[in-house]
C-alpha cells in the first residue's frame, strides 16, 4: 500500500490550479517571444515587445527615408549637372571651331568665295550650339530654368530667343540646405535682353486723380499717410490723411478742415501741392506723433513764412504707371502720338499711338507688335524701356515721320548720337585724309573729311559744308532712321557714297547704300543688339558672307568671351559637383551610424536568444513538473 503525501496548507486547489496555469503560460509567452525572434531574426516584432525601443526605432527608420529623398535628390542633382558639364564641353568645343574659322579668315590671303564656304560651316555650328542649348534630360531642358517642360530657345525674327526662365530649380539634401540642380541658360548663352533705355524723363504732372501710392514723396521714400497739423497763426487743427488714396483726397481733407482761408491744391509747377493763404493766415504744417507725412508730401512748413505766403511745396515724384495718360507725360508736355518703327531681324511694323490715350495702350502697342521687342516702364517709375529679347538680330527703333520715338527717349539714331557707339561700340572708321567721297548724278563728286566729327549731325554738317552749293544736302530722317542725302542734279549718274583712304566710314555710317533716285538714305547702325553665344555667331556668319574682315574679327572677340564665360560656368557647375558628391559621402558615413544603432535596437542577438532559449525550455519543464506535483490531490483535501 503506497503512502500519499498530506496537504497540510489550507490553499484551495482552484487557486493551485491557476498559479500553475499562469506560471506555464507566462514561461511559454516568453518561450514563443524567443522563438519568433529566432525565426524573424528581429527582436522587436511589435511596439509592445519594447515600446521604449519602439519609439527610438520608428525615429532611426524616419530618420533613414528622409535620407534616402536626400540621396535621390544628389543622386539626380549629379547625374543632370554632368550632363550640364558635357554639354558645355560640347559647347565650347563649337566655339573654339568657330574661333578657328574666324582666325583663318582674317587677311588679305582669303578670297571672298573662302570666306563664303567658311559661312556655311558657320551656320552649321548656328543649328548644333541650338541643339545644345535646347538640350534633355531624362525629360527636362537642361537650361530652360523652371519652364523645363519647353525648349529654352527657339528660332524668332531671324535670331534666337530664350524663353525660358532664368530662376533654376532646386531640391532639398538635408534638413536646412536646398541648392540649385540646373545652371541658368541665359547666363550661359549670354540671352540677357539687351535694354534700350529711355533717355528722357516722363515723370507726369499732378492731377486730382493721381494715386498717393504712385508718388515718390518728398523724400525719394513714398508717402506714409497719419495726420498732419495745419495752423494758421490763430488756428490749428489735426488733418487725418490715413484714409486719403488720390490728390483730391488730400486737398478735399485740408479744405475741410476750414483752417481760416487756407486751401490745398496742385501747385502750378505740376509736381507739388501748394497751401494758398487768404489775408493774414500765416501758415504752418507740423506732424503728428512723430508720423512723416506732412515731409512725404513736400508741405511740412514748421516756420511761417509770413501772413498771406502761401507754402509751395517741394516736388512728390509721380510715377509713371500704366494708367497714366500720355498728355500728362513730361510734367503735362505729353509725347507726339503719330508712332514708331520698329524693325527687329527680318521683321518691321508701324506702331500707331493716334487712338492711345493711357501709358497701358502705348505698351501694349509695342508688345503687339509682333517684332518680339517688349516695352515696359523703368523700375525708376519715370520712364520707358524697350528691350530686344533675340540674339543675332538688331533692333531699331525710328520716327514714323513724329516725333514719338524723341519724345519717349528711345530713338536708336539720331543726330546726337555719338559716332563712337555706333556698330555695336566699334565706332566710325577714320583715316588721316579724307573719308568719304560722294558722286552725283551728273557725273561730279566731291570729297567729305570727318575725321574730328563727334556725332550724327556733325557728319550732316561735315557733307552739306563740303558741298556748299553743290547740288547735294544732308539731313536726318524724318521717317526711320539714318542720314538722308537729296541730290538736285540730274543726268545719267547714280547718287552713291564711298569710302576712302583704307576707311570703312561710308558702311560704318550706313552711307553704302543704293539711292532710289535722287535721295539715298542711310540704314541704323546702331542697332539694338543681343551679346551671346547665338548672337556672335550670327555675326561672324554675316562678317564672312559679306567679306568682312573688320566684323569677322569683332565677332572672334565677342566668342572669346562666350568662350570664356561658358569656361567658368563649366569650372562653378564642377565645383557643385563635387559638393554634391562630398554630401553623398557624408550622407552615406551617416547611414553607416544610425543603421548600426538601428540593428543594435531591432536586430536579435542569437547567441543570446538561443542562451535564452534552453533556459526557458529548461524552465518550462521544471515548471510544468511542479504543478504536476502540486495539484496531486489526496482525500485530505476535500475534508472540512
Amino acid at each position: 500500500m503506497s503512502i500519499l503525501p498530506l496537504q497540510l496548507a489550507r490553499v484551495s486547489n482552484l487557486l493551485r490550479s491557476n498559479l500553475g496555469s499562469s506560471n506555464i503560460t507566462r514561461v511559454q509567452k516568453q518561450l514563443l517571444d524567443v522563438q519568433n525572434q529566432l525565426s524573424t531574426g528581429q527582436r522587436l516584432n511589435v511596439p509592445s515587445d519594447d515600446p521604449g525601443n519602439s519609439a527610438i526605432v520608428q525615429q532611426l527608420q524616419k530618420l533613414l527615408e528622409q535620407r534616402q529623398a536626400y540621396s535621390d535628390n544628389l543622386q539626380h542633382a549629379q547625374s543632370q549637372l554632368g550632363e550640364v558639364d558635357s554639354s558645355l564641353s560640347d559647347l565650347t568645343d563649337l566655339l573654339n571651331q568657330a574661333q578657328q574659322i574666324a582666325s583663318a579668315n582674317v587677311g588679305s590671303d582669303v578670297t571672298p568665295d573662302q570666306r563664303s564656304g567658311a559661312a556655311a560651316v558657320i551656320k552649321s555650328l548656328q543649328s548644333q550650339a541650338l541643339s545644345v542649348g535646347n538640350k534633355q534630360f531624362e525629360g527636362v531642358f537642361l537650361y530652360a530654368g523652371d519652364r523645363s517642360t519647353a525648349a529654352p530657345f527657339v528660332e524668332d525674327v531671324g535670331g534666337v530667343k530664350f524663353v525660358g526662365d532664368s530662376n533654376v530649380l532646386g531640391n532639398q539634401y538635408d534638413e536646412n540646405t536646398k541648392l540649385p540642380f540646373m545652371v541658368d541658360g541665359a547666363a550661359v548663352f549670354g540671352a540677357l535682353s539687351s535694354r534700350m533705355k529711355g533717355a528722357v524723363d516722363l515723370s507726369p504732372q499732378l492731377t486730382l486723380s493721381t494715386r498717393l501710392s504712385d508718388l515718390k514723396g518728398a523724400g525719394n521714400t513714398g508717402v506714409h499717410l497719419g495726420s498732419i497739423l495745419v495752423g494758421n497763426g490763430g488756428t490749428t487743427k489735426v488733418v487725418d490723411l490715413s484714409g486719403a488714396d488720390t490728390i483730391g483726397d488730400v486737398q478735399n481733407a485740408i479744405n475741410a478742415a476750414g483752417v481760416g482761408g487756407i486751401t490745398a491744391g496742385v501747385a502750378p509747377d505740376g509736381n507739388s501741392f501748394i497751401l494758398n493763404a487768404t489775408g493774414t493766415d500765416n501758415i504752418t504744417v507740423a506732424e503728428v506723433g512723430g508720423g512723416t507725412t506732412a515731409s512725404d508730401l513736400g508741405i511740412l512748413q514748421t516756420n511761417p513764412l509770413g501772413a498771406g505766403t502761401a507754402v509751395d511745396g517741394a516736388n512728390v515724384g509721380a510715377k509713371v504707371t500704366n494708367l497714366t495718360k500720355l498728355a500728362d507725360l513730361k510734367g503735362g508736355l505729353g509725347i507726339d502720338q503719330t508712332g514708331l518703327i520698329l524693325t527687329n531681324g527680318l521683321t518691321t511694323a508701324t506702331v500707331d499711338l493716334s487712338t492711345a490715350v493711357t501709358v497701358e495702350d502705348l505698351l501694349n502697342a509695342v508688345n503687339g507688335s509682333k517684332t518680339g521687342v517688349q516695352a515696359s516702364i523703368n523700375d525708376a517709375g519715370n520712364g520707358i524701356d524697350l528691350v530686344n529679347p533675340t540674339q543675332g538680330v538688331a533692333l531699331t527703333i525710328a520716327e514714323n515721320g513724329g516725333t514719338t520715338a524723341g519724345d519717349i527717349g528711345i530713338r536708336s539714331l539720331a543726330p546726337s548720337t555719338p559716332l563712337s557707339e555706333l556698330n555695336g561700340g566699334r565706332g566710325v572708321s577714320t583715316s588721316s585724309g579724307t573719308e568719304l567721297q560722294v558722286n552725283r548724278r551728273d557725273g561730279t563728286s566731291f570729297q567729305v573729311e570727318i575725321g574730328s566729327a563727334q556725332t550724327i549731325q556733325d557728319v550732316i554738317d561735315a557733307i552739306n559744308t563740303a558741298d556748299a552749293g553743290g547740288g547735294v544736302t544732308a539731313s536726318f530722317a524724318t521717317s526711320g532712321n539714318g542720314i538722308v542725302l537729296n541730290d538736285a542734279t540730274s543726268g545719267p549718274g547714280q547718287l552713291a557714297v564711298s569710302s576712302l583712304n583704307f576707311s570703312s566710314a561710308a558702311k560704318d555710317l550706313g552711307l553704302d547704300q543704293a539711292a532710289v533716285g535722287a535721295t539715298l538714305t542711310a540704314k541704323d547702325t546702331n542697332g539694338i543688339e543681343v551679346p551671346g553665344v547665338f548672337g556672335n555667331l550670327q555675326k561672324l556668319r554675316t562678317a564672312l558672307e559679306s567679306n568682312d574682315q573688320a566684323g569677322i574679327t569683332a565677332a572672334a572677340t565677342g566668342l572669346k568671351e562666350d568662350y570664356d564665360r561658358i569656361v567658368r560656368v563649366r569650372g562653378e557647375t564642377g565645383a557643385r559637383v563635387q559638393e554634391l558628391e562630398s554630401r553623398q559621402s557624408s550622407l552615406t558615413d551617416e547611414n553607416i551610424s544610425t543603421k548600426s544603432l538601428l540593428s543594435n535596437l531591432k536586430d536579435t542577438d542569437f547567441t543570446d536568444a538561443i542562451s535564452r532559449f534552453q533556459t526557458l525550455q529548461t524552465a518550462l519543464q521544471a515548471t510544468m513538473a511542479t504543478t504536476a506535483k502540486v495539484l496531486n490531490l489526496s482525500l485530505m483535501d476535500f475534508l472540512a
